[in-house]
């Protein structure tokens, strides 16, 4: 028959663990004694590179952190002096802003009294130019002689006056229609004659009284005082238009 099974009984199991702690507690005294000489010999030697690395190490987080406490410092101050640029900026830039708007307010002001100054100016040489059209136009007006001649003087000569039966030379422009731009009839620069005598037509011998030499007159001469019902160019019974200079008048 086969072996007899070996009860295992709870005495067993305590006698077993005495004899592990006891082995335990030697190995454990063993190793501190081990960790004694070590610490000796090191304490001997200097602190070895590892607790100084661990010093060093042990010793980098309080820098780090000053460094950090320095860094949020900085930065505070930096963003305090760039909130205090922004703020001047903003109010150079509104100081500027304003200086521009008054300035352009200054401008407009300025043109507005120049455009009321040019109106004032516009409307008094306007009313000026009327009254010297008005002027000019009575001064134009022609007056009237003798069998409906008229005429009008566009300067007053300084010299000697025409009288009856003396020579005259003068220098004309026969137009029909107007003075100005009508058709031209007849023209001469040196035409003599004796005034009131019939040697040329009835209105230049009444439309010349009165002229002094260097004097420049405009005549209209109606048909019953020139050629009639004739036609020498402006049509039949048409009135004549003259524009005659007095160059002499004989003494």
């Amino acid at each position: 028959m086969g072996r007899r099974r070996r009860h295992h009984s709870d005495d067993d199991d305590d006698a077993l663990e005495m004899e592990w702690l006891k082995k335990r507690q030697k190995k454990s005294t063993s190793q501190d004694d081990d960790g004694d000489r070590e610490d000796s010999n090191r304490s001997k030697e200097g602190p070895s590179k590892h607790q100084a690395d661990n010093g060093a190490s042990h010793n980098i987080p309080k820098e780090s952190s000053k460094k950090d406490v320095s860094n949020n410092d900085s930065d505070k101050i930096e963003r305090q002096r760039l909130k205090k640029q922004l703020k001047k900026q903003r109010q150079k830039e509104k100081k500027a802003e304003a200086a521009k708007q008054a300035d352009l307010a200054r401008q407009n002001k300025e043109k507005e009294k120049l455009q009321l100054k040019k109106i004032q100016k516009d409307q008094v040489a306007k009313k000026n130019e009327k009254k010297k059209f008005n002027d000019s136009k009575k001064g134009n007006e022609f007056k009237s002689l003798r069998k409906g001649v008229k005429f009008l003087d566009l300067k007053v000569g300084n010299g000697p006056v025409v009288q009856h039966r003396k020579k005259i030379r003068v220098a004309y422009t026969l137009r029909a229609k107007n003075h100005t731009n009508g058709k031209i009839i007849d023209a001469s620069k040196n035409f003599g004659f004796r005034l009131g005598k019939g040697e040329v037509i009835e209105g230049y011998d009444i439309g010349l009284e009165g002229m002094r030499v260097g004097g420049i007159r405009r005549l209209i001469v109606p048909k019953q005082a020139g050629y009639q019902n004739d036609d020498i160019g402006a049509g039949r019974g048409a009135d004549l238009y003259f524009e005659i200079e007095l160059l002499y008048v004989a003494p």
